[in-house]
């Protein structure tokens, strides 16, 4: 990428953060027996639909040039390896080595060698077995492995073979997206030609878009894609991953598309003075999304015990003042240990091994 994009990192930014509110409204208020205000957060999992358009952005908008190169695939391989699995398989072997003292959880020697050969590899498993067993938000990792395998193909192979693949696996998404393929049945294929997938291409759109066209306005995109989330997010009921039916690779994917190459657009074209703080947020998103989970658990019980003892369980249960104001209090707490295991290992463990693996290649 020729140029950061600090914008791009603050919608990341700000995406982490609305995964972590819609998950710490469901894990406190299931640990501390009371809902609050972290329920308007709801929709919070559009942040993963963010995600997915922003990882199709990315990866054709550094990596387009390399489609048709066979030569660039080791490095394209050794860059995604790197950015997802070394901090995944630290978090993982963290939580596996918990669960063990566990009992009481569907922990790890529950689980059949199959399930955790897929759950160390980002291989396609049910969603529940990773979420009970593993890492929750794991399963959406497993589509970006997908795509990264998707995208390589472009780079090995050459158009004829290519572009034929390609088209039918997006006609088969688009099928699947109307019920159209008689596929229900068969995990693997639904998962092949799951709606979330059109949301990298998507993406890949966008880049495409930045890259071949200019536009005057990409304020008036962004607008077009806050009012499109804005109506989206009225539509969307409680614990539904769609808005009035339709679903949320459709709903979210589009304005986000549309956010993106808006965003792009405007830094491309003016000075934009972003806050140091948004954009480190948006640098620590991987680290606050894999940890949010365990810590907002963690730091939850620990409240508990101590609440208990002190013999203000009760009064924090009861009254909601309390129970929200701790509530957000563990939230900006599971946020700041994502960005302190961010700082502190993710970032040396990446380039530790960027500068290794990069050094025996060259």
């Amino acid at each position: 990428m020729n140029k950061r994009l600090n914008l791009l990192q603050v919608d990341r930014g700000i995406a982490s953060v609305l995964v972590v509110l819609a998950h710490g409204g469901t894990i406190l208020s299931r640990n501390l027996n009371q809902d609050g205000l972290l329920k308007i957060f709801h929709f919070g999992w559009i942040g993963v639909d963010f995600f997915f358009v922003l990882s199709g952005f990315i990866i054709f908008y550094i990596h387009q040039a390399d489609i048709g190169n066979p030569s660039r695939f080791e490095s394209f391989a050794f860059k995604r390896f790197i950015r997802v699995y070394p901090l995944y398989w630290s978090i993982l072997a963290c939580k596996i080595l918990l669960s063990l003292f566990d009992a009481s959880k569907d922990g790890i020697y529950q689980r059949n060698i199959g399930e955790i050969a897929k759950a160390i590899l980002l291989l396609p498993q049910d969603r529940s077995v990773l979420e009970s067993s593993f890492i929750g938000v794991s399963w959406t990792l497993n589509y970006e492995i997908f795509f990264y395998c998707i995208f390589g193909l472009l780079i090995l192979v050459n158009a004829k073979i290519y572009r034929p693949i390609i088209f039918a696996w997006i006609i088969g998404i688009v099928l699947n997206l109307f019920n159209v393929l008689p596929i229900a049945e068969n995990f693997l294929l639904t998962f092949i030609f799951d709606a979330r997938n059109l949301e990298f291409v998507f993406g890949c759109l966008a880049a495409y878009v930045i890259a071949k066209y200019q536009f005057k306005f990409p304020a008036l995109l962004i607008y077009a894609s806050a009012s499109m989330l804005l109506l989206s997010v009225i539509n969307t009921k409680y614990g539904e991953y769609n808005v009035s039916g339709i679903p949320s690779a459709i709903a979210y994917g589009i304005p986000f598309t549309l956010l993106i190459i808006g965003s792009t657009y405007l830094e491309i074209s003016r000075l934009i003075n972003v806050p140091t703080l948004l954009i480190y947020l948006g640098d620590a998103s991987y680290s606050i999304y894999l940890t949010h989970g365990f810590f907002l658990n963690g730091v939850s019980k620990i409240f508990i015990k101590l609440a208990d003892k002190l013999g203000i369980l009760a009064l924090v249960q009861n009254n909601s003042v309390y129970y929200n104001a701790i509530a957000f209090l563990m939230i900006l707490i599971a946020v700041a240990m994502g960005c302190v295991i961010h700082s502190y290992f993710e970032k040396p463990l990446i380039t530790n091994l960027r500068k290794k693996v990069f050094a025996k290649m060259s």
